[in-house]
């Protein structure tokens, strides 16, 4: 009888201990099937997450500009997103990853440049650009660009004329005196210290028969009236001199021609028909209208021009023709005609900065378009 009793009870410990076994490894299937459908679903709100990032991405630009490429991060209910850029070639891309609990997923989307192309020089003209650095120095970081001819120019002995960037004409680049060979003596070393990407004497490479560039087009109403709401409005030619403008919406527009004498400073845009600079004229960045734009004329520089950052944009020609002019650049120089920087002591400083002002273009216009989309 004992002897039953202590099979009996083994039996039921073994018994036991097999649902014991059996319900552990129930439950760590239901486990791992739990796991795996959870991952399933993080997979797809990580996807989510990237795709939206991209969304989040294109959105900033078409409603801010193309330079608003910057690396950027941002929330969901469960879960957030990380964006960055990059650029190779000419070619950028936008990649998002996406995460929730802790899956992530990364998406990305090729992307190209629709905006007008004289915008991604420092300087771009649509006939010729003429630069003479004959006693003063000239330091331009950016690429040129004329639909005619480059001419570049600088004295031999203490001037230097030194470009960091491509260098392109639709018609031919001529350093110094003479076109695609060294000046020498009898051509008074006038290519000597034209340094382009660290090459002088015309064994830089440039670029000739390339493609015309493209001009933007501003919305002259919309600045018009943006000048009015501020309070900056002028309704003929204005003289300004030793004045600080400040308009609260970013633009001042001149109905006529204007002209900067003394130490003058605006913080933000101007329009104007022509514009001549006597005295000095400071730029000051502001908003999203950082522009000094003649429409109908020139931009002419007698005394001392500087842009903490702005498009420089003359609707016929931008000259400076006067002894010790004084350029500084940081943005963008435009004219639809001529860029003439031709005198005896002229002060060239140009820095590319990517610039697009609002108002540019018709509201439908896209700043970019979609090359390709890797999910």
């Amino acid at each position: 009888m004992n002897d039953k009793k202590g099979a009996v009870l083994i039996i039921v410990m073994g018994f036991v201990a097999l649902m014991a076994l059996s319900t552990i490894y129930l439950i760590g299937m239901v486990k791992a099937d739990i796991d795996l459908i959870g991952r399933a679903k993080y997979n797809t709100q990580a996807q989510y997450a990237a795709e939206a990032g991209i969304n989040h991405a294109l959105a900033r630009i078409k409603s801010e500009n193309f330079a608003s490429r910057t690396d950027f991060g941002g929330s969901l209910d469960n879960g957030t997103y990380s964006v960055t850029f990059s650029e190779q070639g000419g070619r950028y891309l936008v990649s998002s990853t996406g995460t929730v609990g802790n899956v992530s997923k990364t998406v990305s989307c090729e992307i190209e440049n629709l905006t007008p192309t004289a915008l991604r020089c420092i300087s771009a003209a649509g006939n010729d650009i003429r630069i003479n650095s004959f006693v003063a120095g000239a330091e331009i970081n950016g690429d040129i660009h004329a639909n005619d001819d480059v001419y570049l120019k600088s004295g031999p002995l203490i001037a230097y004329l030194t470009v960091t960037g491509d260098v392109s004409a639709t018609d031919t680049v001529k350093e110094g005196s003479r076109l695609h060979r060294a000046d020498g003596f009898w051509g008074a070393y006038l290519d000597l210290h034209v340094y382009i990407n660290g090459d002088n004497e015309d064994e830089a490479v440039v670029e000739e028969g390339a493609n015309r560039v493209t001009f933007p087009i501003f919305n002259y109403d919309a600045y018009r009236q943006d000048a009015m709401d501020s309070g900056t409005y002028y309704s003929g030619d204005q003289v300004f001199s030793g004045v600080t403008l400040n308009p609260s919406e970013g633009m001042v527009f001149v109905d006529g021609d204007v002209t900067f004498v003394g130490n003058c400073t605006i913080n933000g845009g101007l329009v104007a028909d022509d514009i001549l600079v006597l005295g000095t004229l400071n730029q000051v960045k502001k908003g999203t209208k950082n522009a000094i734009i003649a429409r109908e004329g020139d931009v002419g520089i007698l005394g001392r021009l500087y842009t903490e950052e702005a498009v420089v944009y003359a609707g016929r020609d931008i000259r400076s023709l006067e002894i010790t002019a004084d350029i500084e650049i940081n943005g963008v120089l435009m004219a639809r005609r001529d860029i003439y920087m031709w005198n005896f002591i002229t002060l060239i400083d140009y820095q590319y900065v990517e610039t697009y002002p609002s108002d540019m273009g018709d509201e439908e216009d896209q700043p970019f378009g979609v090359v390709s989309w890797n999910k």
